[in-house]
């Protein structure tokens, strides 16, 4: 079939055509229909085609063709004559493509040609003489192309207006001497990814114009001397994820545009003194996980330019006194996971600029006061995941634009009380994973604009009163995994704007009348985990903009409907592992705006027939690892905007045909793993928007024509693991929109399963 589209170019997009009479029959019909010109269209898309020959008819007049791609189809011929009567094509895309003979001479009619890009096509060694005609080719991408190992000095010689060319992702292992001298308006090389482990002095001899050279990915141990010599206007050059174990002295003095080098993912332990003496121009220097001891001393003096400096997954231990004071232009700094015991005073002297420091995973014990002194821009700075058990006071003070703050997993067990003061512009503050036992609230003082607070995997006890009465900004803390046994409304004092509070994992057993009074925007509410067994009338007062409850994992097996006192917007009840055993429509009369509501993994049995019958708007439903055997016919029928049911690991037995009555928005329903034995004729009736059904361990021995009947939208039934010995297949077609059924582990005659599987798969 052929399709017109008009977009940025005028278009026809060809699919699945078995012959070259049959595609051109279908683009005239195409044209009729959509009334357009053959000298209109810009562009020709064939994809899955079949054909013994190709060549472009003459009969229609391809004015304004200018793009032809090709993918994925079966070419047996292609001729010096395919693409001769496209005298304004400029781009020929052609990708997994398999071609039988192709002519020597079939791009050599297309004089205006400017890009050509041949991927992954099998049987077409394109460097056998195919280009030497494409002179006026500027963009030649030949990347994926695993027949591709070697470049010789004639490849590319005739291309002598080409500006782009991909090489990357082959099988290259050599490159002659001299191959790309003739491509002397050459600006970007992409060698990346093939097998090279040597370049000579004179593999880019010429390309005096190139400015973009990837050479990552390959497996180069060493850089002959003189290999850039004639890169004069190189501004990006990519080595990462190389062998090399050295750079020579000098390796880049004939660089003095260049302005990102990464040489990330080596195996250099040393760098030579003054490495970019003649590249005042660099802006971005990458040399991550690689084996250095040392780094200061090294980069040259002229550095004044470079903005980000990334040296992280190294082995260095120290940095000395000015280390980095000639770079004062530098932005980021990233030093994280290397082995730094300590930070000495002066390290990061001269650095006006920096605005992104990062020093997570060292070893760094003690930060001394001073040590940031000079860092006037510093905006973040990560110090997570070290040793450290002492921040001397003072160690911040001279950050005043700090915004970002990372202190989580350390053994921090106190904190001067001025150590954040005089961080007026602090946003963000993660103290998570610390060894602090209790809170001296006055560190918070001065704190206007802090809006997250991390302080969750600590050993703190009890808040104390109007901690974070400062606060007024604070959208975000979390005090989850301390030792928080008792919440008072006072210690919450002050958080007008707080939205999310995160009080998982303590040892909290009461929730008293107004414990969260304080808290007039709060949003998300996460209190699983800990120990509660009561809460009071009135508990949730005031939080009148709670969406979000979680309750999961306490010892909440009873509860009144006033417990949800003042929760009129809450959509989201998890009530998860609180073995729980009964419970009545009565108890949520509170939370009649609730959309989704988990009861899982409690000790449900006998569930009343109006349970649910309040909840109108209830979009997902969740009960699965109970001990619910039977379900009552009702107990789902308000429920007419359910979208989603898990009944899976419970006792049901039988489904009634009254069960999912009323249930159309319903899209999947999962009951795996009961002891389903029978489920009446059309019990899934009406239920049109179902897509899927999970029936997976189950008892069912017989499904018969009824079982599924009017489930008109179903694209999955999983019914693995049961005890079926007869299923009819016709059964399953008669359903359009089914594309799998999974029948695996029952007792089917092998010839059924592998009929299933046949028509059914992924």
């Amino acid at each position: 079939m052929c399709q017109y589209y008009q977009g940025y170019r005028s278009q026809l997009h060809c699919t699945n055509i078995s012959s070259f009479d049959s595609l051109n029959t279908k683009i005239s019909e195409t044209l009729a229909k959509n009334k357009v010109r053959s000298e209109d269209i810009e562009s020709i898309t064939l994809r899955e085609c079949n054909f013994e020959t190709f060549t472009v008819t003459s009969n229609n007049d391809w004015l304004k063709l200018k793009e032809m791609r090709i993918d994925r189809s079966n070419i047996s011929f292609l001729t010096s004559q395919s693409f001769s009567n496209l005298e304004s094509l400029e781009v020929i895309d052609m990708v997994g493509n398999t071609l039988g003979k192709v002519d020597k001479d079939v791009f050599k009619n297309v004089k205006t040609l400017k890009k050509l890009a041949l991927w992954r096509n099998k049987n077409f060694d394109v460097l056998q003489e195919y280009l030497s005609n494409l002179t006026s080719l500027k963009s030649l991408d030949l990347g994926q192309n695993p027949t591709l190992s070697k470049i010789v000095v004639d490849d590319f010689s005739s291309l002598v207006n080409l500006v782009h060319l991909d090489l990357s992702s082959g099988s290259i292992r050599d490159i002659q001497e001299n191959a790309f001298t003739n491509l002397a308006k050459l600006k970007s090389l992409s060698l990346n990814s093939n097998n090279l482990s040597t370049l000579s002095k004179n593999t880019f001899k010429g390309l005096h114009s190139l400015t973009h050279l990837e050479l990552h990915h390959n497996d180069l141990t060493s850089l002959p001397e003189g290999i850039f010599q004639d890169l004069e206007k190189l501004k990006e050059l990519r080595l990462h994820n190389n062998r090399l174990t050295n750079l020579e002295q000098g390796i880049f003095d004939k660089l003095p545009n260049l302005t990102q080098l990464d040489i990330s993912e080596n195996k250099i332990k040393k760098l030579p003194n003054n490495l970019f003496k003649n590249s005042p121009n660099l802006r971005e220097f990458g040399i991550a996980s690689n084996e250095l001891e040392s780094i200061c001393g090294v980069l040259s003096s002229n550095l004044k330019h470079l903005n980000h400096l990334n040296f992280h997954n190294n082995k260095i231990k120290s940095l000395e006194a000015n280390c980095f004071q000639e770079m004062s232009g530098l932005e980021v700094l990233d030093i994280y996971n290397n082995k730094l015991e300590r930070i000495n005073r002066g390290t990061f002297k001269n650095l006006p600029r920096l605005r992104t420091l990062s020093l997570e995973e060292n070893n760094i014990t003690v930060v001394l006061n001073g040590v940031f002194e000079e860092l006037p821009s510093l905006r973040s700075l990560s110090l997570n995941d070290n040793n450290i058990q002492l921040l001397e006071a003072g160690c911040f003070d001279t950050l005043s634009n700090l915004t970002v703050l990372n202190l989580d997993n350390n053994k921090v067990d106190e904190l001067n009380s001025n150590l954040f003061q005089r961080l007026p512009r602090l946003v963000t503050l993660r103290l998570s994973e610390n060894m602090l036992t209790s809170l001296n609230c006055t560190i918070f003082d001065g704190l206007s604009e802090l809006s997250t607070l991390y302080l969750d995997g600590n050993q703190i006890g009890d808040i104390q009163e109007e901690c974070f009465k400062h606060l007024n900004n604070l959208s975000t803390l979390s005090l989850a995994a301390n030792g928080i046994s008792k919440l008072t409304p006072a210690a919450f004092s002050g958080l007008k704007k707080l939205k999310d509070l995160q009080l998982y994992s303590n040892n909290i057993e009461i929730l008293e009348a107004k414990s969260f009074i304080m808290l007039p925007e709060l949003v998300s509410l996460s209190l699983e985990d800990n120990s509660i067994n009561n809460i009071e009338t009135n508990a949730f007062f005031g939080l009148s903009e709670l969406r979000e409850l979680y309750l999961s994992r306490n010892k909440l097996k009873q509860w009144t409907a006033d417990t949800f006192n003042g929760l009129n917007t809450l959509n989201y009840l998890h009530l998860d592992g609180n073995g729980i055993e009964t419970i009545t429509s009565e108890q949520f009369e509170k939370v009649l705006e609730l959309q989704s509501l988990r009861l899982v993994s409690n000790n449900l049995e006998n569930l009343d027939s109006t349970l649910f019958s309040k909840l109108t708007k209830l979009t997902k439903l969740s009960l699965m690892d109970n001990k619910i055997h039977s379900l009552p016919d009702g107990i789902f029928d308000h429920l007419e905007a359910l979208d989603s049911l898990d009944l899976d690991n419970n006792t049901i037995e039988h489904i009634s045909n009254k069960l999912f009555v009323g249930l159309t928005n319903l899209s999947y329903i999962s009951l795996e793993n009961n002891q389903i034995s029978t489920i009446e004729p059309k019990s899934f009736y009406g239920l049109h928007n179902l897509k899927i059904i999970v029936l997976t361990d189950n008892k069912l021995e017989t499904i018969d024509s009824d079982t599924f009947a009017g489930l008109s939208s179903i694209e999955t039934i999983l019914l693995y693991d049961n005890k079926l010995t007869k299923i009819s297949f016709s059964d399953f077609e008669k359903m359009d929109s089914l594309n799998f059924v999974g029948v695996d582990g029952n007792e089917l005659p092998p010839e059924v399963v592998d009929q299933f599987k046949q028509k059914y798969k992924f």
